[in-house]
């Protein structure tokens, strides 16, 4: 059982020690932590002892794994940089326990957040389905993960109730490496605006496909179940992305219910210092005055807390909390946060789009848990974006 409440296994103590032993050796030695992602702000002292750390528990032979991992490794993607790396788990490809598109999935969401790349199955062709293989040895998917930017891909937006996403991250030479992932069970066309990455318009490889395109605009993207579709993109012609036009902070809200008000430190809770927690059962949190410049839909960028990770594995537990968000009294939509940072103080920031805004200063947003029993993230403020 791993131990993961003690002072001692949440303490960068023994690291260290082992850190300057191996230092005294005088060899070039590769330090890879294993804390499985547990006690508070484990990147900010991890990344600048050792090569890779270990942000999660013990990955699972299902694919519900996949979704955890994804949601707890969102905050450490800051800390990723030449040298230090955050360990997503080994792979599980090549075991029976995903499907093709899930292998393709795993792999290159891995290689997108720059996680070692340890193969988790029996390295003996006989043992491994050729087409497992094929997909661990794609050299452009392998490129993405040691591009030597070392910069880990981030989460653009997120659309829960829809379940899909977009990542994107910086390569070497100008490039970037785009995500659009299907957490469907069923094929999807979806639209991936390149204004929200600051990108009018590229060239295009596939990495699975292995095939050459190019991309403008909002972009059509038909996915199949559980697909990663996977791009490089080259050849930018760069465009202003979204700019924050309002902010809305916690401060100013109504809190009803058992939410509640909680005064942080100086360093904390950015950007205003304060946050709603206790969003649970009948609590609800209300902003009103919002501004819209036209009816329609808004993107919001929702600062939230979120440090409820989970230290089983194999439990149906995914590392996210739920907010459901309504305006004006339309029926809300539920909207699945990741981990936001190193504790429970530490903002996030999550870019959702939100429908049913008019146009003027008459607005109304409103924040509640959508699950009995469950709480809904801690809460800060939220902006919107022109």
């Amino acid at each position: 059982m791993v131990d993961w409440q003690s002072a001692e296994a949440q303490s960068p103590d023994r690291f260290v020690k082992m850190a300057d032993a191996l230092h005294k050796a005088g060899r070039d030695i590769k330090y890879f932590l294993c804390q499985w992602g547990i006690g508070e702000n484990v990147p900010d002292w991890a990344a600048p002892l050792g090569n890779t750390w270990r942000m999660s528990n013990d990955i699972f032979n299902a694919w519900r794994a996949i979704w955890r991992i994804t949601n707890q490794v969102v905050p450490h993607a800051k800390h990723t940089g030449p040298g230090a790396f955050a360990d997503m788990d080994m792979l599980i490809i090549g075991l029976g326990a995903l499907s093709y598109e899930e292998e393709r999935f795993h792999f290159g969401f891995w290689s997108l957040m720059k996680s070692p790349l340890f193969i988790g199955g029996v390295m003996d062709r006989a043992e491994i389905p050729a087409e497992s293989l094929k997909i661990m040895s794609n050299e452009e998917a392998i490129a993405i993960n040691q591009d030597p930017l070392a910069k880990a891909a981030e989460l653009v937006i997120r659309y829960t109730e829809e379940e899909w996403d977009i990542w994107a991250g910086e390569l070497s030479g100008g490039r970037k490496a785009l995500g659009v992932a299907n957490w469907k069970n069923q094929t999807q066309t979806v639209n991936v605006d390149l204004g929200l990455i600051g990108v009018a318009s590229a060239k295009t490889r596939d990495v699975w496909a292995h095939a050459d395109g190019a991309i403008t605009g909002t972009q059509e993207v038909k996915l199949a179940p559980h697909e990663l579709r996977l791009l490089v993109l080259s050849d930018i012609v760069e465009t202003a992305a979204p700019k924050e036009a309002d902010y809305y902070s916690i401060a100013n809200a109504t809190l009803a219910g058992g939410a509640r008000l909680v005064d942080c430190q100086a360093d904390e809770c950015a950007p205003v210092q304060k946050k709603a927690g206790n969003i649970g059962g009948d609590a609800s949190v209300t902003f009103r005055g919002v501004s819209a410049p036209s009816d329609g839909a808004l993107r919001v960028g929702v600062d939230f807390i979120n440090y409820d990770y989970h230290h089983t594995i194999g439990d149906w537990e995914s590392n996210s909390r739920n907010l459901t968000v309504s305006v004006n009294q339309a029926g809300g939509k539920r909207w699945a946060f990741p981990l936001a940072g190193g504790d429970w103080f530490e903002t996030g920031r999550l870019l959702i789009e939100l429908d049913g805004f008019v146009a003027g200063d008459e607005n109304e947003v409103v924040f509640t848990a959508p699950t009995q029993g469950r709480f809904a993230p801690d809460l800060v403020g939220f902006a919107t974006y022109a």
